[in-house]
């Protein structure tokens, strides 16, 4: 859309009014997760990208084919994402959530993990990392939150990551369309989330996402406000980062079994392994 004409313009008759940009309007998924995090007294929410997964070019399991290549080689992004989700870790993949074990179970995480909430894309690789990375030593649901692999409903997203790759969320704001996509899915995904939250039982007070970089970034920085544009939070949102925060979490880049924890008590983490 255009800007809002400045005072004193003119509109010549005959030709179509100036066009205003609307003000953004509040995003139903957005309020309705603040508030069953809120009401379910969850204290956290970390999101956990997949570690290291086999290559799409390389055999699937138990098929004797790799996968056709991009989401452009398929007759439809579903039968991509069909595809894409039976990609499993690699030994170094399995090594790295092993790993991650030190920041899951260490400062600041210190996790209870009776009292978390287990959330995951469906893809294999997000719930290898989930079930390694927990080590439960007894059987727990995973809750399922299908859009947090984006194949047939971002197609904006998915074209910007397919072209600019991995790396922090600034800079996929860069392009003009960067913003708008981010918000159209994040949106998509939050909406799911609340009502994954809403059905939690009590005595859960940490939510853990296991999902996929660039995309949680996405998620994550829309459930602050981050994202230029977007409508502004709640009243009562459970979580507001300070403008430095909120900058450092824009440049994250999240790698490989890493998380971005943000807690109301102290904003946003960035978990890693040292060194």
């Amino acid at each position: 859309f255009q800007g809002a004409p400045s005072r004193g313009s003119i509109h010549r008759s005959g030709s179509p009014p100036p066009l205003r940009s609307p003000p953004p309007r509040p995003m139903a998924g957005l309020a309705q997760l603040h508030t069953a995090l809120g009401q379910k007294g969850i204290r956290r929410v970390i999101f956990v990208r997949h570690a290291n997964a086999v290559r799409p070019d390389l055999p699937l399991p138990d098929e004797d084919r790799a996968m056709l290549g991009g989401p452009d080689a398929y007759a439809t992004p579903h039968e991509w994402k069909r595809d894409d989700q039976k990609r499993p870790l690699t030994e170094k993949g399995k090594e790295q959530a092993a790993a991650a074990r030190s920041w899951w179970l260490g400062y600041p995480m210190r996790l209870e993990e009776k009292r978390t909430a287990l959330v995951a894309s469906g893809a294999r690789r997000a719930t290898e990392t989930l079930q390694i990375m927990t080590e439960r030593d007894t059987c727990v649901p995973i809750l399922m939150c299908p859009s947090l692999h984006p194949a047939g409903i971002a197609p904006t997203m998915e074209k910007m990551f397919s072209t600019m790759g991995y790396g922090p969320l600034q800079k996929f704001l860069e392009p003009p369309e960067g913003a708008g996509a981010i918000t159209e899915y994040a949106e998509l995904v939050v909406a799911e989330l609340a009502n994954v939250v809403e059905g939690l039982g009590a005595g859960e007070d940490t939510l853990a996402v296991f999902g996929h970089a660039v995309f949680l970034n996405a998620v994550a920085a829309y459930l602050v406000g981050a994202v230029p544009g977007q409508a502004p939070l709640p009243e009562a949102a459970w979580i507001s980062l300070s403008s430095g925060q909120v900058e450092v979490l824009l440049t994250a880049d999240l790698g490989e079994a890493e998380g971005l924890l943000l807690e109301p008590s102290t904003g946003f983490s960035h978990m890693h392994m040292e060194g």
